[in-house]
Order: C-alpha cells, then structure tokens, then sequence
C-alpha cells in the first residue's frame, strides 16, 4: 500500500514533457548507428527545435565531434564521418549532393550519412540517385515527435507545409502529421471524438485510424482527452491576418518568434551580440504577461520593477546569516528575474517604436475591414502604406489579403492599381507572389461589365456596390458562429473577459469560438455539423450523449497564432477546461505571406 502511495501520479503535463524526452532518444539511436567520430552538418532551420530536443553534451556523448550549419557553398568538415540532418526537401538535398561529389574528387575515402526530418520520401531518393551519390549515401529518417514550446503548446516545426499544402497541393508530409496524433493518442489515450475542419483534416483523421491499425492502438483504458478538433489553416485565415495585440503575438510580429526562442539584439540587452532569449513559463513574468492585453504591459512591468526594487531594500538590511542563507538560496532567481524584467522591458520598447507610430490607423483599417465599412478610406490607407512604405511588402500584402477576405476581393480598377504602384515599388519579381496568393483565395479579383455606355466613374461605383451586396463565405461563417464581439461598458481589455480581447475586441478566432461551443454542450454533434456544413464529427463511443468534452486537443494543419493560443487559454479560465493547443507550427500573417514567396 506504502509503494503505490509513493508513486507519483501521471499528469497530462508529464506526459507533455515526455515527448522532447522521446524525440531525443530516436535522434541518438540514429547516432549510435552511425560509427565513430562525426561532423554533424545541420539545416540552419533545424537549430532552434534541435535545442529544444537535446544539447550539445548529449551530441558530444554519441559521437559528434564538430556541429556545423549547412551552407549553400563552401564547406570544411574534418571527420571522415559526414552526418547531414536536415529538411526533407530537394534544394536542400541537391546541396547535399554537390558538396558529395565535390568532396569524393579531393578525398574518397570519407563516408556520408544523411538523416532527413521528418521522413525520407522517394523524390529524394532519386535525386540522390541521378546526382550519383545513392549508393554513397547511407539514409536515415527522424520523425520527431510534437515539440513541446510551452505549456499546453505543441508545434511539430515543419515551416514549409502550409505552402506544401495550401499552394502546391503536395501532401507528401500528411502523413507524418498523422504520425505524430498517433503518438499523442498512444500518450493520452484514444481520443473517443474527433471534429474535422477542412480536407486535410479529413485526410490526417483517414491516415490516422490506418496507423492506429498497423502500429497498434493504445493501451490506456480511459483517454485523458475527450474530443480532438483538426483544422486546417484555411478554415480562419482572418485570424492571422489580423494583428494581434497582446505581448506574446506583438514580440511575434516585431522580432520573430522561432520554436519558442526570440533573437534580442543589444537593442533590448544593452549589450554586444545577440541573445537567443527562451519564451517558456519558466520565467515568471512572461508567464504573467504573455497573454495581456499590450496597453496592460507597462503598468505590470512598472509594479514588478518596485517590487525588485523593494527586494533591494530588504537585502540591504539583512544580517550576516540571514545573508548567507539568501545568498544560498534567492540571490540566483533574483538575478534572473532582474535580467528578464531587463529584456521585457527593452522589447517592449521596440514593440511600440515600430508599432506605436501606426497602430491606431491599423486597427481602425482593421475594423473596419471586418465590419465591411468605408471601403474607399481603406484602400486609400493601403495605396498610402506603398506610398511612404511605412510598413513592410509583406504587411501590405496582408492587409490587401484581409480586405480580399472580408470584402469579397477587389475590382478590377482596385487590383490594378494596387498591384501596378507595388510591382514599381518591389519589382516585378512579386509577379510569382501574387499568383500564389490568388491560388490560397487571399488575392481575388473581380470582372463586372456594366455596359459600353457607363462611364469610368459609374462603371467603379457599380463594381463596388455589385460586390458588397454579395454575402461572403467570411462573413455567412462569422454569423453563425457569433466571431463579432459586442462591445458594452464593461468590456475591458486589461481583465478580459471575451476571446475579442486578442484583437482589441474587434474579432473572435473562429475555431476558439467552436471549441467554446463544444465545451457548452447546448448544441448536438447534428446542430454543430448543420451550422457549419465543412466540418465532420467522428465519435466512437456508441451513446454520443454521454461525451461531455472536458479536455481538448486542437490541432492546426498548416499553423497556429499566438492570438489564439491566448484565446484558448482565456476559454479554459472561465470554462474549466483543459486545451492542448497543437499546430505544424506557429505563425502570423507576414511570416504566412512570407512562406509563399
């Protein structure tokens, strides 16, 4: 009886932070295969998660004698042993290639491994195959597990499958994404309902139930997780376009968040060099202020900084022993504490001398935007952001995005002139861009005749009205699901009370408004499916009354925002829930505009 008492009991958070544990050990069995000294040759884009999964001392203790990243051209390994973990993609593997057979004129004898994240695809292999190294190469697949950023977040880290997908319709990675639910279901059990949102949702859930049959389903009798919700990224793209207001998503949109780590400059340290500043609970005030509101931010830092100042005071008092004991067993979190107090404070600076200046015309294009109004102001705010080029290309082309989004595309006067003014201002280059936003529905353009006879001016105001009498899908889903917050006097954006705070209450994220309506249970699995016709419910429990959803997994196929992870975890506050929020990755709108270039 003593024994199972002192057993400590398994939590969903254990289990969570099992999975980098995992990921670890499939990497250095990899490396135990792999004979003697070694150059490990890393994908620049691998670093990040790589040092979340594991460290440099575990690396060195499996072999590694060098860490190298892998460049274009150019290249000076010194083992005998060449060891390339990187993407699976061609480019990437056509440099591979070339250093190859570079290096066999110089030095033969030398032996090349390549371990490809997160699978080997038969595409690869044949390039390997027609550049001659095939039978040179030895090949190795590492399908790491979700990558656990946080609390409650997961992200699988694969950049480059929302263009995979989205705009090139390859599917080649779908079924590592299911791979990776497989292994979440054999951690917390088989999840007994499953709502689909899209048609790779659809795809991921087909190849999952063949993968729970092959490799086998799990043994946990009862699941820690009551419903599963897959989404694609195309279900609410308004929820990336918008800007997101609160500190996590503006550090996002202003310095780059890259697998949970953020680049501070001596800008925020006030020293030389850059700091590769981790992004997790750990640290305290990031915890406290991660998800508020950024017009609540200063007043927190400024009661956190007299309260290390108050901390101050006291230890200037202290006696000798108690000294000693403070030193043993404060003085080091204090000193941390200082420095993170030091770098929000710096970054919040940065926040507001790049969006400060702007945010106040940005949000009112925001909303009205959404709200359909004042179309003309609009797109004259957009024509003046190319102008003075106060903003960025890719934050043109997201606020463009949005307002094709909400307002059923542009006319054929609007586009042409949007996109003549900024292929002069960023070459004609972005041809390439715009295409591949039209394929994604983020760039439409409409053709309206409205005779011979009209005008210019007439024939403008009647593309105008033709087009905002149409119902859009954006708006018809918006509706039905209540994404437009009503604001009263009470809605505070300092205490949050509404989902809308994420986007100064000017928007709901769609799916964290589904989840919520799940987490009600007022509607049935048949009124959810009927009010929105795109989604599927799978339940595997034969009485479905009986699933009351209490803990949820959400899991983005193509990207999370951190708007909605702290959307979500507002939703779990005021409905008792639990909400693990997943994705291939973590995004905003510039970086998704980005990813299509």
């Amino acid at each position: 009886m003593l024994c199972k008492l002192l057993v400590p009991k398994v939590t969903m958070d254990s289990r969570l932070q099992c999975l980098n544990q995992i990921s670890q050990r499939k990497l250095t069995e990899i490396l135990v295969k792999i004979p003697g000294k070694k150059d490990l040759i890393i994908d620049p884009r691998l670093m990040k998660p790589l040092e979340q999964i594991t460290g440099v001392s575990v690396l060195r203790s499996h072999g590694v004698h060098k860490i190298h990243k892998l460049e274009k051209s150019g290249f000076r390994y010194v083992s005998n042993h060449w060891v390339y973990l990187v993407y699976s993609d061609l480019i990437t593997t056509k440099y591979i290639c070339d250093q190859i057979n570079a290096d066999l004129q110089c030095k033969p004898t030398n032996s090349y491994y390549i371990i490809f994240v997160p699978c080997e695809l038969v595409a690869l292999l044949n390039l390997l195959e027609e550049e001659g190294v095939f039978g040179l190469v030895t090949v190795y697949r590492f399908m790491w597990e979700m990558i656990s950023l946080d609390s409650s977040v997961l992200s699988f880290e694969l950049p480059n499958l929302f263009r995979m997908l989205f705009v090139d319709g390859d599917k080649s990675f779908l079924p590592a994404v299911a791979h990776s639910l497989w292994s979440l279901q054999i951690l917390f059990g088989k999840i007994p309902m499953t709502v689909m949102c899209g048609k790779f949702a659809s795809q991921v859930c087909k190849i999952l139930n063949i993968l729970l049959k092959e490799l086998g389903n799990p043994t946990k009798q009862e699941a820690d997780i009551d419903c599963l919700v897959i989404v694609d990224r195309d279900f609410d793209y308004a929820s990336v376009l918008l800007t997101a207001v609160t500190y996590a998503g503006l550090l996002d949109e202003v310095f780059g968040v890259k697998c949970g780590t953020v680049e501070f400059d001596e800008k925020v340290t006030g020293t030389k060099g850059t700091v590769n500043y981790r992004l997790t609970d750990e640290d305290d005030i990031y915890h406290e202020m991660k998800n508020r509101h950024f017009s609540d931010v200063y007043s927190f830092l400024s009661t956190k900084k007299e309260e290390l100042h108050s901390e101050y005071k006291r230890c200037q008092k202290m006696g000798l022993q108690e000294m000693k004991q403070y030193v043993a067993t404060d003085l080091q979190k204090v000193k941390e504490k200082k420095r993170s107090l030091s770098y929000h404070i710096g970054a919040c600076e940065i926040i507001i001398g790049e969006m400060g200046h702007r945010y106040e015309a940005l949000h009112k294009f925001e909303q009205n935007t959404l709200e359909g109004k004042s179309r003309g102001e609009n797109f004259t705010y957009l024509e003046d952001c190319l102008a003075t080029q106060c903003v960025n290309r890719f934050t043109c082309l997201r606020l463009l995005c949005l307002m094709c989004l909400t307002q059923n595309g542009l006319t054929q006067d609007e586009s042409s002139a949007f996109m003549k003014q900024f292929l002069h201002s960023y070459g004609y280059d972005n041809l390439t861009l715009f295409y591949n936003l039209e394929k994604l529905g983020l760039f439409v353009r409409h053709d309206t005749d409205t005779g011979e006879t009209t005008g210019k001016l007439t024939d403008r105001v009647a593309q105008v009205v033709s087009l905002n009498r149409k119902s859009s899908a954006f708006h018809s889903i918006a509706q039905k699901l209540k994404l437009f917050p009503e604001i009263k006097d009470d809605f505070d954006l300092k205490k949050p009370k509404d989902m809308g705070y994420v986007f100064s209450g000017a928007y709901i994220p769609a799916v964290c408004q589904l989840v919520n309506l799940l987490t009600q249970h007022d509607m049935s699995v048949d009124d959810i499916t009927k009010l929105l016709p795109g989604i599927q419910i799978n339940i595997s429990s034969k009485d479905a009354s009986k699933i009351k959803c209490k803990n949820f997994l959400v899991y983005f196929i193509g990207g999370v925002t951190y708007a909605e992870i702290a959307a979500f975890q507002l939703l779990e506050k005021f409905t008792d829930t639990r909400i693990i929020v997943a994705g291939t990755g973590v995004i905003n709108g510039c970086s998704l505009i980005r990813s299509v270039e």
